[in-house]
């Protein structure tokens, strides 16, 4: 088990998520299931806030990258939340990721 567990907290309207703890690999698959649910197969657009997320090996970074990519096809957007300093912003940086600093 890991320290920092994964969860998250989705907004009333559904256009927010809110990460919190280790996207290990476990978590991974969670989150494809959870971001396919909430977007209605990548249909509707949707921010995906990273601060409170504390460990984000490549799967999770893959996952957030093929969930954007789907979103785009499919005419909706996907937003990736990172304040400057944290984890998520680093490893978005490094991968080339878009990300805005706040919602």
């Amino acid at each position: 088990m890991t320290e920092d567990p994964f969860t998250y907290d989705l907004a009333p309207d559904r256009d927010v998520i809110t990460l919190h703890g280790e996207l290990d690999e476990v978590a991974s698959v969670e989150l494809r299931e959870v971001l396919t649910k909430v977007t209605d197969e990548f249909s509707s657009d949707l921010a995906i806030d990273l601060e409170h997320v504390t460990f984000m090996p490549s799967p999770a970074i893959g996952v957030l990258a093929s969930s954007r990519e789907k979103a785009r096809r499919n005419g909706a957007t996907m937003r990736f939340v990172a304040p400057d300093g944290t984890i998520a912003a680093r490893l978005l940086t490094i991968c080339g990721l878009e990300y805005a600093e706040s919602l």
